[in-house]
């Protein structure tokens, strides 16, 4: 992973503006595509009159698939398809606000099979990310998932406008976007 870049401070000045100019779009690129990280994980994101789902391979087999809806607030996470069924979120969790600034947080909680579930979340820093993928300038967002049960998930997430999550740190854990969405073609398998 790689810090903020030099240039120069034209290049500074002139990215930073374009930059947040994408912050006031969308997370995901709206035609969808798919992804491979890392860890061997590919997801495959595709558009639905509500929104999204957001499907997850590995191995050949979909382990999960995220249902998404954006809306003026910003991108809800309605529910979870498992192995074993759908889960829907009551309420949906909101993922991301429709702006993101540097310093804002957000969080919100629901009920998730059977146990009240939260999530926080705050923009840490806009900085520098190089990935396989390429180099980035991301919303370095630092993310919370709690349940009453007493499970907790941290992430560091590195978030690109339009394009989606780059990369993200879980533990010690550093898992990064291979390479740019491919475009969406119907799909027979992984």
């Amino acid at each position: 992973m790689g810090g903020p870049k030099g240039g120069g401070l034209w290049r500074f000045l002139w990215a930073v503006p374009v930059f947040l100019c994408l912050a006031l779009g969308q997370v995901f690129p709206q035609g969808g595509g798919r992804y491979l990280y890392s860890d061997g994980t590919q997801q495959e994101l595709l558009p639905t009159p509500e929104g999204y789902r957001l499907r997850y391979w590995k191995e050949g087999r979909v382990f999960r698939e995220d249902r998404l809806k954006g809306g003026a607030e910003g991108l809800f996470l309605l529910g979870v398809g498992l192995p074993e069924g759908y889960f829907p979120f009551s309420p949906p969790l909101l993922l991301y606000p429709s702006r993101l600034d540097l310093g804002l947080s957000w969080g919100g909680s629901a009920q998730f099979r059977g146990q009240r579930v939260a999530l926080s979340a705050r923009v840490e820093g806009i900085e520098g990310v190089r990935v396989k993928a390429g180099a980035f300038n991301a919303y370095r967002v630092r993310v919370a998932y709690t349940t009453e049960k007493g499970g907790t998930d941290l992430k560091e997430i590195f978030l690109v406008p339009g394009l989606g999550v780059v990369a993200y740190r879980t533990g010690e854990a550093w898992v990064e976007l291979l390479r740019l969405p491919h475009a969406l073609t119907p799909r027979q398998g992984p």
